[in-house]
């Protein structure tokens, strides 16, 4: 692996929300805290994992924070995501000393922690313990779970973990304060050595079970050892430059040793196993640096590798009044004796010193300035030259400033404007926000770090609004006034989160991350990482540290070192450049390319400007700098090829499953998208710079003409893109996310653009996270490890990140890059729901960028068609058309089945139909219509399609009720098929709208048998009451004229036919109207085709048919029978009235009589129904019309009138009425009268002449009932039938009566009254002949004979005789007159 020559940078993550902490309180019962208050310094570290070829090992790390009696444990990975990994141990009273240390076993991580009295042995499961199984291949976005997650406060507090030891004798009470720890790899014996102010040193071992072995470790000396303390303390009493100042642990070959660093530069090495010091080197003069002043300050750092294992390489710190040096230092083992080898030395700038770290390769150190601000160096060691071995700065993030505010616009509320600052991902801890709320609240409550963002903005509104109030006093001031005042009470609360902020940034130490060949900068609430910077950072940032050897492994660079030296020329005017614009500047040419304008139409103004401020001063500082570049238009395009990101190092080798997970956790992300940030600024700055010496060297035109012109026409046009699209990229990078993230719903609406799916979309309450966190994190992420994980190298390279981080920050560029020719972007936009960023993205790039402008419209598009903005999505999908061959997203997403044969027409046409179902899916019919009537425009005439883009004009014409032109596009149609559907959906469509006369205007040609049969379909497959086909079609006929009369009674009939079935009031009113308006429509057809067709009844029997063999050619046995069935049975207008006047009477008995029931089916059965209602009129009519005796209706009506004459019923009119009482000349006041007067009006019509079968049963039911027989009945009768009556009234044994009405019909028959018993004239032998009941008279005359017998009143004696005689002149008349008809017939024949 090539060593890394180039500087790094601080990169900050976010870290606006923490997990919560795991809070351990420990006791150890140790009294040494009591002795003395000793303040031990707020101290971080760390330790990284060794395994950097494991996922969940790679860059992977632990680092602490002890202050006072408290250790913070915190474990985080740049590639997955861990849960429990916050853990803090309070030892209570017990300071802790800044030699905690970590290490690793097989199944283990061991934490070392040493405090002023007592060791602590913190064991945790191994990472491999959690990761055996687990697969991070398949769900990269879960979290698993941290070393600390499992731990507890009984583990902590067993007794084989820690120990309180005894202060030596000689340390006068004094607490240690200084220590360092180790682990021993093979035994896993911690090994503890404390320092005291007073020199001693306790060496405490402690085994795996737990058992502690201590050991005062002691001076070499030649005095006896029970007398090397007393020399050790009478040494001390003289001098203080053997106070241990700094102390650690190290083996040489294969013993360990402490070393210890005192004050006066003197390394004293002591050894473990034997416990006292071997050998005593002065550093100084070992490095030859003896007249140098005495040393006022010193450290000792060891150097750690890859693996945690060093070559025992120790950095010396020594500050001197003169200046500060580090020495690099090898111990060596020669015989018995140890010696040191110096290796390099590097003086420091004289600041003061926070912290140094030491790499075999790398010195790294962080210093405060006089002023406060921390700054960070690096510097390479062993390389050759002297240049390597100098210090290089690190680029460390600057600190807010508590006094600079954030710029408001006049036109923005303060409220807006600050929440919207502060808020910015990344900007403030949550945690800071909430305590500086409290300060400026001046709440002495504390701080609520649960609280999320939202809450949060609540209670900050309301503090700062209330603090208003308080400024304002309830005074009465204008608009000005009361922003100003807002503005100062939001600057106020904005200061105090800065300051807090500020205070949580103090640096505590550097942690190196050896193994992938970066750091961690560790402060006081938070930390920080140092990544390495790529050429054209370094060059920006770091022109005064760089030369040609540092950039030998860069391709672009190193294949042409002899034209570096121009580039560094260049890179030094860019730099130059940027510290001399001004702030004004800079916000000016942002705003003006924000507004979309040319970035060399900016420029220009901008030059001519500084021309009229600054004369040609400024200008001729830049000529002269760039005269220093031999040929600048080389230096010119080496720069342009070093900000093209194509360049990607990719080749075509298997996929590394082990890089698919790279910078994936959260964290990683939010470091990758902090680099991706920093870059994006760096590359616009250069652009930028660029663009102003292009403008001043064609302004100047001092260079010769061909290569001004070069500038002009090949550097300038690309300097141009490039400056427009780093601003892009450098705006994507500042937006934060929307957290309106999408809908299934809205996702399914965009299913046929088949866009990615999205993965691990961020969406926590808690926090706002940034737009390019969410992205990488994201498709973004995913769509560059696919290109990153094909890098050729082995896994332990590939986890440094010079060889990582850079390039997959460049592939992930490339994908971001605007001219890159990448969709991913603008696709996970639409996507994830951030239209307004979406619609922001395309708007800038909509003047410039040619590349991918049809997709970046089209899913403009969709993103104006989920927000509602449908006629701009239509005008988009328009424009979007003509780079469906051009652009790849169209094509591959569009065009992915088409085959060679089909047109380019063709394809358009499927674009087209796409778009349709986009907006067929998101409810917009009418651009739907348009876009269909843009493909009609194109679309062949013989493409299939043509019937699909009509069928949707039709469909959506429908929707909207715009029949007409839904008609239209129906007859428009080339298909039948299609034509049929969609009239079977007009249809449909017009009768559930009731818009019968719409379906009735339209004129169907040669549809109109099909649409006759479309709604005979739906008539009959639908509920025959409620039905609306068959009223339709019954209209339909009739308006087609008197040739479809039939064809409309037939549609009636059928109706009727059918509710037949229904047992329902409507459904025999509905049924009525359909056969009367059968009827009505068959009367007025020619009689002959006066007929309609119906299905004959499947449970009738079939028609046989007997056809007999010919004359002489056969027997009876050769008789053939054919069974014929019949299909169809005719039914006249006589059949309808008939069916129609059944209907009628049934509704008029349901209506009558509402519990009466519907299902009846024989005429009998209805005129039994009928009486029993009272309705008799009715009744009479159902036996005309279906043949049925009028018997039982006269038998009813009678017994109706003598109930009625025996006692009036109040309810009789009810029925009553209903029997056409009209033209009865009857008293209305008397109900029997109208009764008997309707049954005389009823007997008088329905009776036929010269008959008496109703007046027989009538009679018989008066006589049956013991009523009186009325006087109208009886005369009724005599006329008709005299004799019958007669019989009846015997029969019944009305013997008075039939006495006197047989004298009565004997004096008529002699001519006493003839009329009475319709006798033409009276008994002569010139009249018709006649017969006399002659044997009913004597059966008669003989019954009165034996009444008179057997009854001694004899009541009949008169009747007797008078009717005896009458009888006998009768029989004397008849036989004279008999006699003498006899004897005249005989005259008159002769």
């Amino acid at each position: 692996m090539s060593e890394f020559t180039l500087s790094y940078r601080e990169v900050i993550p976010d870290q606006t929300v923490l997990d919560s902490w795991k809070d351990i309180t420990l006791s150890t019962g140790g009294t040494q805290s009591t002795l003395q208050d000793i303040k031990v310094a707020e101290k971080a570290n760390g330790y990284c994992y060794e395994d950097s070829t494991k996922t969940h090992t790679r860059n992977r790390f632990i680092h602490w924070r002890i202050n006072n009696d408290v250790l913070e444990l915190v474990e985080h990975s740049l590639d997955i995501n861990l849960t429990g990994n916050r853990i803090r141990y309070k030892i209570v009273d017990t300071p802790i000393l800044d030699g905690v240390s970590i290490h690793e076993s097989i199944d283990n991580v061991i934490v070392l922690v040493p405090t002023v009295c007592s060791i602590h042995r913190l064991v945790f499961p191994h990472p491999d313990r959690f990761h055996r199984q687990d697969d991070l291949g398949s769900y990269p976005d879960l979290a698993a779970p941290s070393i600390f997650s499992k731990a507890t406060a009984m583990e902590a507090k067993n007794p084989n973990t820690f120990h309180v030891f005894n202060n030596p004798h000689s340390a006068n009470d004094q607490l240690p304060n200084l220590a360092c720890s180790y682990l021993s790899a093979d035994t896993e014996e911690a090994v503890f050595v404390l320092a005291y102010p007073s020199t001693e040193m306790l060496l405490i071992k402690q085994n795996r079970e737990g058992q502690c072995i201590s050991m005062e470790m002691k001076g070499e000396s030649l005095m006896p050892r029970f007398l090397s303390g007393l020399a050790e303390k009478f040494r001390q009493k003289n001098s203080e430059a053997d106070n241990i100042v700094s102390l650690l642990i190290i083996l040489l070959d294969n013993e360990m040793y402490a070393v210890t660093l005192c004050r006066d530069g003197h390394l004293k090495f002591w050894s473990c196993s034997r416990g006292h010091c071997v050998a005593v080197i002065d550093v100084l003069t070992e490095t030859g640096d003896t007249n140098r002043d005495l040393v006022q300050g010193a450290s000792l750092r060891k150097a750690l590798n890859g693996y945690h294992t060093s070559e025992n390489t120790l950095v010396v710190f020594m500050s001197f009044s003169t200046g500060c040096q580090f020495h690099i230092l090898k111990p060596v083992l020669s015989g018995q004796q140890i010696r040191i080898v110096r290796l390099n030395t590097l003086h420091s700038p004289e600041n003061d010193l926070i912290d140094f770290a030491l790499q075999p390769n790398r010195l790294w150190s962080a210093w405060r300035c006089e002023d406060g601000d921390c700054v960070a160096f690096s510097a390479s060691l062993y390389a050759n030259g002297d240049e390597s071995s100098s210090w290089t700065p690190v680029i460390l993030e600057t600190l807010p400033d508590a006094n600079q505010y954030p710029a408001v616009d006049d036109e923005i509320d303060p409220k807006q404007a600050y929440l919207q600052h502060i808020f910015h991902p990344g900007r403030f801890p949550l945690h800071i926000i909430s305590k500086a709320l409290c300060i400026y609240s001046r709440s002495n409550a504390l701080a609520d770090t649960n609280l999320s963002a939202t809450a949060l903005k609540q209670r900050i509104c309301m503090a700062v609004e209330s603090e208003i109030r308080t400024v304002l006093n309830e005074q009465t001031v204008n608009d000005q006034e009361y922003l100003e005042c807002a503005q100062w009470c939001w600057q106020k609360f904005y200061s105090c989160c800065v300051q807090y902020h500020v205070a949580g940034l103090k640096p505590l130490g550097l942690l190196l991350l050896p193994a992938v060949s970066g750091a961690v900068f560790l402060k006081k609430s938070t930390f920080s990482f140092l990544r390495p910077l790529e050429p054209l950072e370094h060059m920006t940032l770091c022109g005064d540290y760089m030369y040609k050897d540092q950039f030998v492994e860069y391709p672009l660079l190193g294949d042409d070192l002899d034209n570096m030296g121009d580039v560094m020329s260049l890179f030094q005017v860019i730099v130059y450049l940027e510290q001399q614009m001004s702030d004004i500047f800079l916000t000016t040419f942002e705003k003006e390319m924000a507004t979309l304008q040319s970035p060399d139409v900016i420029m220009s103004k901008l030059l001519e400007k500084i021309h009229t401020e600054m004369d040609s001063e400024f200008t001729n500082q830049v000529s002269g700098m760039l005269g220093q570049c031999c040929d600048l238009y080389k230096a010119v395009h080496k720069v342009l090829e070093l900000l093209r990101y194509e360049n990607l190092n990719t080749c075509d080798s298997d996929v590394n499953p082990f890089a698919l997970h790279h910078f994936s956790s959260h964290l990683g992300v939010s470091v990758v998208a902090g680099c991706i940030r920093q870059q994006a600024v760096t590359r616009f700055s250069i652009c930028r710079n660029l663009l102003l010496i292009c403008n001043i060297l064609l302004y100047r035109k001092e260079l010769e003409w061909g290569i001004l012109e070069a500038i002009r026409s090949v550097c300038m046009p690309e300097i141009v893109v490039f400056t427009q699209a780093s601003y892009v990229m450098m705006w994507l990078s500042s937006l934060q996310g929307l957290v309106n993230l999408p809908h299934d719903s809205s996702l399914q609406r965009l299913a046929p653009i088949k866009l990615n799916p999205v993965y691990n979309l961020r969406n926590n309450s808690f926090q706002s996270v940034s737009l390019l966190d969410m992205f990488i994190s994201s498709s973004g992420g995913q769509e560059a490890r696919k290109t990153f994980c094909r890098i050729k190298y082995c896994d332990e390279d590939l986890a440094h990140w010079h060889l990582s981080l850079l390039p997959y920050l460049n592939h992930l560029r490339h994908i971001i890059w605007p001219v890159g020719g990448s969709t991913v972007l603008a696709e996970w936009l639409l996507s994830s729901g951030q239209h307004l960023w979406l619609q922001q993205y395309v708007r800038l790039l909509s003047n410039w960028c040619e590349w991918n402008s049809c997709t970046r419209s089209f899913l403009l598009a969709a993103s104006y068609l989920t927000s509602g903005e449908n006629y701009k999505a239509q005008e988009l999908f328009e424009t979007a058309a003509k780079g469906i061959f051009l652009d790849k997203f169209l094509s591959e997403r569009i065009l992915k089945n088409r085959s060679a044969d089909d047109s380019q027409t063709k394809a358009y046409v499927t674009y087209y139909i796409k778009v349709i179902q986009l907006f067929e899916l998101h409810k917009a019919k009418d651009c739907a219509i348009r876009v269909a009537n843009t493909a009609l425009s194109i679309v062949d005439k013989d493409d299939p399609l043509m019937a699909t883009l009509y069928s949707i004009k039709f469909k959506h014409h429908l929707s909207l009720k715009h029949y007409e032109k839904a008609f239209d596009s129906l007859n428009s149609n080339p298909d039948v098929e299609r034509r049929k559907d969609n009239l079977r959906d007009l249809v449909k469509c017009l009768l559930d709208e009731k818009k019968l006369d719409t379906l009735l205007n339209f004129t169907y040609g040669s549809m109109d048998e099909f649409f006759t049969n479309i709604l005979l379909t739906r008539a009959r497959a639908t509920d025959a009451v409620n039905n609306i086909y068959y009223d339709f079609l019954y209209s339909y006929q009739i308006k087609r004229g008197p040739l479809c009369h039939r064809l409309a009674a037939s549609v009636m009939y059928e109706q009727a036919f059918r509710l037949t079935q229904f047992n329902t009031t409507e459904a025999l009113e509905k049924q009525v109207k359909c056969y009367l308006a059968a009827k009505n429509i068959l009367q007025l057809c020619d009689p002959k085709h006066a007929w309609i067709a119906r299905p004959t009844d499947a449970d009738e029997s079939d028609d046989e048919i007997v056809i007999e063999p010919m004359a002489g050619t056969g027997t009876v046995e050769d008789l053939q029978k054919i069974k014929l069935q019949r299909q169809v049975e005719v039914v006249n207008i006589n059949i309808i009235k008939k069916d129609l006047i059944f209907a009628c009477a049934k509704l008029k008995l349901l209506r009558f009589s509402s519990g009466s029931s519907l299902n009846i089916t024989t005429p009998h059965e209805l005129v039994s129904l009928l009486n029993n209602a009272g309705l008799f009129k009715t009744a009479l009519k159902i036996c005309i019309n279906f043949k049925v005796p009028y018997e039982s209706v006269f038998d009813t009506l009678t017994k109706h009138c003598v109930l009625l004459t025996e006692q009036d019923h109040p309810n009789a009119w009810d029925w009553l009425v209903e029997n056409d009482l009209q033209d009865l000349p009857v008293n209305r006041d008397c109900i029997a009268d109208v009764v008997w007067q309707l049954l005389q009006e009823c007997l008088r019509t329905y009776e036929e002449p010269n008959m008496t079968t109703l007046h027989s049963v009538v009679l018989r039911k008066i006589i049956g009932m013991k009523m009186f027989v009325p006087f109208w009945l009886m005369e009724s009768y005599k006329k008709r039938n005299p004799g019958e009556l007669l019989k009846i009234l015997h029969s019944s044994g009305r013997l008075e009566e039939a006495a006197t009405m047989a004298r009565d019909y004997l004096s008529a028959a002699m001519g006493y009254g003839k009329e009475l018993y319709g006798f033409s004239a009276p008994l002569a032998h010139t009249s018709k002949p006649f017969c006399m009941p002659v044997y009913a008279i004597q059966n008669l005359i003989k019954e009165l004979e034996i009444q008179n017998k057997v009854n001694l009143e004899q009541p009949f004696k008169m009747e007797y005789t008078s009717l005896q005689n009458l009888f006998m002149e009768y029989l004397q008349t008849s036989s004279r007159i008999s006699f003498e008809m006899c004897n005249f017939k005989r005259l008159s024949v002769k």
